[in-house]
């Protein structure tokens, strides 16, 4: 008795994991797109690890403004221009402002006695941290131009103020633009 006692419930088994079998089908794509959907999700929310930046994506924004800062007027190869306007999260001195620093390199190496301070900012976007790191690294670019056109370092300092002193109020690409920048501002000796 004891032999059919465990081949009934051995058939049983059999017989449930036959049913669960023939009851399960192939997903429609319906069902694969909300499994994609949900697995988009898992990643959108994982937690995000000390290595990765925490800094908001703004890749859906225009590097430049139209118009703005791109415009080669705006550069004019002397020493008339006292700001050079950076594209977003960008800290490489744009090509067009090179014949303007030019120029203010040629000024500071003929007169030893002048002085400039160069004044990284932002744009309000990112954190107060990554601004004002940002705000450096565009004022250090500057000064690494003007080095290389000879300029001694004792005639530069860099400062960075992030975000804090906006050129333009507003939270449109228009101003944004205008609050990418690096101020040369004359201590010494100006121009």
């Amino acid at each position: 008795m004891r032999a059919s006692s465990i081949f009934s419930r051995f058939s049983v088994a059999l017989i449930a994991s036959a049913m669960l079998v023939a009851c399960s089908s192939t997903p429609t794509e319906d069902d694969t797109s909300a499994t994609d959907q949900q697995v988009e999700r898992d990643a959108d929310t994982r937690p995000v690890t000390p290595a990765e930046p925490t800094r908001p994506d703004y890749s859906h924004i225009p590097l430049t403004a139209e118009g703005y800062h791109n415009h080669p007027s705006h550069y004019d190869g002397t020493t008339n221009t006292r700001v050079i306007y950076f594209a977003f999260d960008r800290s490489e001195v744009p090509a067009a402002a090179f014949d303007s620093l030019r120029a203010h390199a040629n000024h500071l190496k003929r007169n030893s006695n002048a002085r400039i301070r160069l004044e990284g900012h932002t744009d309000e976007r990112g954190t107060r941290e990554y601004n004002v790191a940002l705000g450096e690294r565009r004022s250090k670019a500057v000064e690494q131009f003007l080095r290389v056109q000879g300029v001694s370092a004792s005639q530069i300092e860099t400062v960075s103020y992030g975000e804090e002193k906006p050129a333009a109020r507003g939270s449109d690409e228009m101003s944004w633009a205008k609050n990418r920048r690096v101020e040369l501002n004359y201590t010494a000796g100006r121009p």
